[in-house]
């Protein structure tokens, strides 16, 4: 979801923003597309590096009643192929991922099936361009926002755990702050 170079989060993002500063019809549109994606791009990387961070380099979790252990490698196995798709899409993205896109984009075409697909191009580098710009922007501007707020802000304290059954009601008030 953070668009990291050499997955396939970065390809989508990279499309997402050479469609965003493709010329449009408006001459407001040519800037509040573009700003809105960056700054969309950078809340994206900037709940992305929260969840790694909390998750992989918070230190061990305090206060549960049950030490958590590692999942048997039945449950671990769907998230690893997952984890070689997105890497194989994001290295190789017109041989793993190109002609699935191309029959899914073919679908939506309202031409029908022999409707030509409109010109894109699947690689894993377009060369230093304003896409590849607000990619940058967005990276940098998510870390610095959730490292910023994370200084400043106890975001846990900000979560509020749901109101579940009426016994967890009991146990845990919607609103008393999540444990940290």
């Amino acid at each position: 979801m953070a668009g990291v170079p050499l997955l396939n989060g970065f390809l989508s993002k990279e499309m997402f923003f050479t469609e965003a500063v493709g010329g449009h019809d408006s001459a407001p549109m040519n800037v509040l597309l573009p700003v809105g994606a960056v700054v969309a791009g950078i809340f994206s990387v900037a709940y992305s590096v929260r969840f790694i961070h909390d998750v992989f380099f918070n230190g061990e979790p305090v206060g549960l009643p049950k030490t958590p252990h590692e999942p048997p490698r039945f449950m671990r196995l769907p998230v690893e192929v997952l984890v070689l798709l997105c890497v194989l899409v994001g290295l190789f993205p017109a041989l793993v991922i190109g002609p699935l896109l191309a029959v899914g984009a073919q679908a939506a075409l309202f031409g029908g099936p022999y409707a030509p697909l409109p010109t894109y191009k699947l690689a894993i580098w377009h060369g230093f361009n304003l896409p590849l710009a607000m990619s940058m922007a967005a990276t940098a501007g998510g870390v610095l926002l959730y490292f910023g707020l994370q200084r400043r802000v106890n975001l846990h304290r900000l979560v509020r755990l749901p109101a579940g059954s009426a016994a967890a009601g009991a146990r845990h008030s919607s609103s008393s702050p999540r444990p940290s």
